[in-house]
């Protein structure tokens, strides 16, 4: 098991973003603001629940085929295992593995 520390040499094991379930994320951008290393982004859904592709702005309807907007982890070796963006989460509709289990 590695071990992880903070500056003050406290324990700490980062725990990082790797999924957002697109049933349940209700693409409200909470997680999107509170992220400093910009690992996920607005995409948009059609009403088959497929995903068109990122939300570039408020004026994007995917030539009328956009349903809804969601939450799509898009770069996540850019994360760095805060968990803030879990702390903020209405829908708890994010998975997060421990960096020890990622390593193995």
């Amino acid at each position: 098991m590695r071990t992880f520390t903070t500056r003050d040499g406290s324990i700490w094991m980062p725990s990082y973003l790797t999924f957002i379930d697109s049933k349940t994320c209700i693409g409200c951008g909470r997680c999107f603001k509170v992220c400093s290393r910009d690992v996920m982004h607005l995409h948009g859904v059609d009403d088959a629940g497929e995903i068109l592709g990122p939300c570039n702005d408020e004026d994007d309807d995917f030539d009328g085929e956009l349903n809804r907007m969601i939450m799509v982890v898009d770069n996540a070796g850019r994360c760095i295992g805060c968990g803030a963006c879990a702390r903020v989460c209405p829908k708890n509709c994010q998975t997060h593995v421990a960096a020890d289990e990622l390593a193995t």
